[in-house]
């Protein structure tokens, strides 16, 4: 995507399932650029979800990582919820996964620090990357027309359904009333368009008229209130944020280089034929879906505006604030 933070033209890519909670905690190392890294770098082990706009695959085909001293293995992971687990276990240092997850478990007791922001949401519907979608003729226009029914999301609880909650609340209605259902993501358009649910929360490409979907729009911009949120980003531990200062803070410049390359649109045609090799989907159409914004620096005003919405929604009584769990030498914005 050109991610360019002053071009109201970006395009954007909804990540869907980065914040997936699955239960599965299955992990699979899918690639390391050991012979790449510097001498004195240090080893993170990093989990993906394998999705087509990954950020890290570029950082890491490009040797970005070593030029900045770290060494950088993929591993696979089903979700969230999985990399949390592998996280705390001890399989990996840096889990790919979501702000509301995340604080929700600093207020459980985990102690977790976010390193990194991988995506954030746009603030213009223009722009939108994700979608509420509905039947076209099943005379349902408005948030309102929502209560009392079902809605699909990628998984119960987790971010998709907070924002559709907060899409609900703020346009006026009740999501106290609806039942939300988790299906696979491949799955959730088709169940609008067969009437096993009334609305789903799917990324904007799935608008698919030939299945007669319409949206009712994004619901990350609603919550978002004039503002971006943070969608995705990477999450260390406590005890690693103290101990690998070097190491995590040269992965999140890794980052921040990749964006300034992902900026430029002289970088497409090689960037979407990577995506492509990576997520096996056609680099043409990669160029024309939606996308969020890249941003590897960590937008500490959106992540408050995240914790008030999980205590809006009754999901935290006192959120963790960014100052004790982004660390001190992780680049804001």
């Amino acid at each position: 995507m050109r991610a360019r933070h002053a071009s109201p033209l970006r395009r954007r890519l909804a990540v869907a399932g980065v914040l997936g909670l699955g239960l599965s905690t299955t992990l699979a190392a899918c690639g390391s650029s050991d012979d790449d890294a510097g001498a004195d770098g240090g080893s993170l082990r990093v989990t993906t979800l394998g999705l087509c706009n990954e950020v890290v695959y570029w950082a890491q085909e490009k040797g970005l990582f070593a030029d900045h001293g770290v060494d950088v293995e993929l591993v696979k992971s089903t979700g969230g919820a999985a990399a949390l687990t592998a996280l705390q276990s001890g399989d990996i240092d840096l889990a790919f996964a979501n702000p509301f997850s995340t604080m929700i478990a600093i207020d459980q007791g985990l102690d977790l620090k976010w390193i990194a922001t991988a995506y954030e949401t746009t603030s213009v519907e223009a722009d939108a990357a994700n979608a509420m979608v509905v039947a076209k003729d099943a005379g349902i226009t408005g948030a309102a027309d929502l209560n009392g029914k079902t809605i699909g999301v990628n998984e119960v609880g987790g971010i998709n359904q907070i924002a559709s909650s907060q899409w609900m609340k703020l346009e006026g209605g009740d999501p106290s009333t609806v039942k939300f259902v988790a299906l696979p993501f491949n799955e959730l358009a088709s169940a609008v368009a067969s009437g096993k649910v009334a609305a789903a929360q799917v990324p904007a490409q799935n608008v698919d008229p030939e299945l007669g979907l319409v949206s009712l729009g994004d619901p990350y911009v609603v919550a978002g209130e004039g503002s971006n949120l943070v969608f995705a980003g990477y999450v260390a531990t406590g005890k690693e944020a103290k101990e690998r200062e070097k190491d995590l803070k040269a992965f999140q410049d890794a980052l921040i280089e990749t964006n300034e390359a992902f900026n430029d649109p002289a970088n497409d045609d090689e960037r979407f034929k990577l995506a492509s090799a990576q997520c096996k989907q056609d680099a043409a159409v990669l160029k024309t879906l939606p996308e969020n914004i890249y941003e590897a620096r960590v937008d500490t005003g959106a992540l408050e505006r995240m914790g008030e919405i999980l205590v809006g929604q009754d999901r935290l009584d006192d959120p963790p604030s960014p100052e004790d769990f982004v660390p001190s030498y992780v680049t804001t914005k």
